[in-house]
């Protein structure tokens, strides 16, 4: 086998240049070449001429999360049980108020559970650890909610001076700060800013609890629609913070939480969802995600039900037992397409964190409201090409299906202005069809 394409002359990248020149008969090779939110260029092709590898940092295999927010504990408990009976690993719950954690836990295994915490209750916190035997995973993000919702939940000092008293009761090794990067990706964030304002916003942490936290960050990040790029975008999040362990001389390797991206979800045609969330989930899985939670193709408007869940949970189970997926992590390993982009998307980031470092931090630049701008500047960009029919979503600016039936609404699924007075302005989550919706629901009668 070792000789099978010895007899093949190799062409050289130069070549296959020429070759394509005389195809395109005069036209400009230029026209080829297109270029990305992230201004990087793809090219027409790749070859090992030109070719830019880098370290594999793939995990050994990835686990399956379901999602669901804590409103009555043992109706909580009953899904969380059945959907792990069903094949998921984990399941994560969301909270933003205490409940009763022994109604919730019951019969359940402590180990497969996951907490995210929206509020610093400590004492809380410890009793839900100690209920849990601490085998489950507490995961909290007081900045994350300052940039999503204004505020803190006290002011920075009190929320800080509990998160160290929540530091000093957890082991040294156990994950509880949580760097909610996908909030940025659902208000519109560019690839290298989502990698960028995650390294600054956990170094945030760092600088203000001790090198210590390097150990205790987990990352939580939404995958998009742009495949091999939301693949590369991960590989070198990974790269990128072994490159903060250097500088604080620890050795780290990043433990990454991964789900869909809320921005391109729809409301009509809701099914082509299942497509837009099993590719992002497939990037998730060979960009090296450690664990994987899919969004039910209709949560954007309905409340969680039983039939949407499953599918939800079935397609990564498809991937995992059926498809291969967990035999395939470093598959993208010589990829010249995925190398090359891993490496200028995490050159790209790299740059804007190191601005974000010199003009005072990820804190100080969320008071500025430079974050905010930035952003939203990219979240514009991207709207305007949505707009155009340049960003196409299949059923809502792009084949639309004028029999489709009334959708039934649960709740409202379009973005949420703040009231009341806020410390800075919110990173507010925005999809791309919210307009076309209003439009397409105002003619079949419905109206908010």
């Amino acid at each position: 086998m070792s000789n099978l394409f010895e007899e093949f002359k190799k062409i050289s990248s130069k070549e296959w240049k020429q070759k394509i020149q005389v195809d395109l008969k005069g036209l400009d090779y230029q026209t080829l070449i297109t270029r990305t939110p992230e201004q990087i260029d793809i090219k027409p092709f790749y070859h090992y001429d030109d070719f830019i590898a880098t370290k594999q940092l793939a995990p050994k295999q990835f686990k399956i999360s379901q999602e669901l927010q804590i409103a009555n504990p043992e109706i909580a408990n009953k899904i969380a049980r059945k959907a792990l009976d069903a094949g998921a690993d984990f399941f994560t719950f969301y909270f933003n108020r205490p409940f009763d954690i022994q109604s919730l836990i019951k019969d359940l295994e402590p180990s497969q559970l996951i907490f995210k915490a929206d509020m610093l209750d400590t004492d809380f916190i410890k009793k839900l650890y100690e209920q849990t035997q601490g085998q489950s995973q507490i995961l909290i993000d007081p900045i994350g909610h300052l940039a999503r919702f204004g505020n803190w939940y006290k002011n920075e000092t009190k929320d800080f001076e509990n998160l160290k008293i929540l530091q000093n009761y957890f082991p040294d090794t156990y994950r509880f700060i949580d760097i909610s990067s996908y909030q940025y990706k659902n208000a519109g964030a560019s690839i290298t800013q989502e990698l960028a304002y995650s390294l600054s916003h956990a170094v945030e942490y760092v600088e203000k609890l001790g090198v210590q936290t390097l150990h205790q960050i987990r990352f939580s990040m939404a995958n998009g629609s742009h495949y091999f790029f939301e693949i590369a975008k991960l590989k070198a999040l990974r790269l990128l913070w072994q490159l903060i362990g250097d500088e604080y001389d620890t050795r780290l390797t990043a433990n990454v939480y991964t789900r869909p991206s809320l921005r391109n979800k729809t409301i009509f045609d809701p099914y082509v969802n299942m497509l837009r969330t099993g590719m992002e989930m497939m990037s998730a899985i060979l960009g090296g995600s450690d664990l994987v939670a899919n969004m039910p193709f209709d949560s954007v408007y309905k409340k969680s039900n039983k039939f949407s869940e499953r599918i939800a949970r079935n397609q990564l189970i498809i991937l995992q037992k059926e498809a291969g997926f967990e035999a395939a992590l470093d598959s993208t390993k010589g990829n010249y397409f995925v190398e090359e982009n891993t490496y200028k998307l995490a050159d790209k980031a790299l740059e804007i964190f190191k601005l974000i470092e010199k003009s005072g931090g990820f804190l100080s630049q969320l008071y500025k409201g430079k974050i905010q701008q930035k952003i939203a500047e990219s979240a514009d960009k991207e709207q305007a090409l949505f707009d155009e029919g340049k960003l196409v979503l299949v059923g809502t600016n792009k084949y639309p299906n004028p029999k489709e039936p009334k959708p039934e609404i649960d709740f409202y699924p379009f973005m949420k202005k703040r009231s009341g007075q806020t410390l800075i302005r919110p990173v507010i989550p925005k999809r791309l069809a919210e307009k076309i919706e209003l439009e397409r629901l105002n003619q079949l009668g419905i109206s908010f």
